[in-house]
């Protein structure tokens, strides 16, 4: 398991942000990076790579097909994040990278996932957006696991 950190490990990337040419300066390494485009096109994220040349890993919720044409020619890996109300069964059915978002489920979903199938929805999932209480409570189980686990913070991602 790797611990992530909304705001220093893990950032979002906005059209302000590249609209104003900033970059999230840090003396480590990004790990992961969330497009947060609201109008997505090849230059934001081609300005993105070479602003960020070092991080690898990226998070994407829309607009998949744009992000797969231009990420599919480079050696970086992007993970697909649940959405708000979005079935989690086709959610798993169609993508096979992914960052399971606790906070997007609905209250039904969240709750059979947390008492019923965690360890089943681990080894479908590379990484997770938990809540500090759910990462102590399933310690045990995350420690076994070789995923990425971000832990909600007061960094908005």
């Amino acid at each position: 398991m790797k611990i992530t950190v909304p705001g220093k490990d893990v950032i979002k990337i906005t059209d302000s942000d590249f609209e104003n040419d900033e970059t999230f300066v840090s003396k480590n390494k990004i790990h992961l990076i969330k497009f947060k485009f609201e109008n997505v096109t090849s230059e934001k994220i081609k300005w993105v790579l070479n602003k960020y040349p070092k991080t690898n890993r990226f998070i994407i919720n829309d607009n998949i097909k744009i992000y797969n044409n231009i990420l599919k020619n480079t050696n970086k890996k992007y993970y697909i994040e649940n959405t708000e109300n979005s079935s989690l069964i086709s959610f798993f059915k169609k993508n096979n990278k992914v960052l399971l978002n606790f906070f997007n489920l609905d209250n039904k979903t969240f709750d059979f996932i947390v008492n019923n199938c965690f360890d089943d929805i681990l080894y479908n999932t590379e990484v997770i957006y938990i809540s500090n209480d759910i990462y102590e409570k399933k310690k045990p189980v995350l420690n076994s696991w070789k995923g990425n686990i971000i832990i909600k913070n007061d960094y908005i991602l």
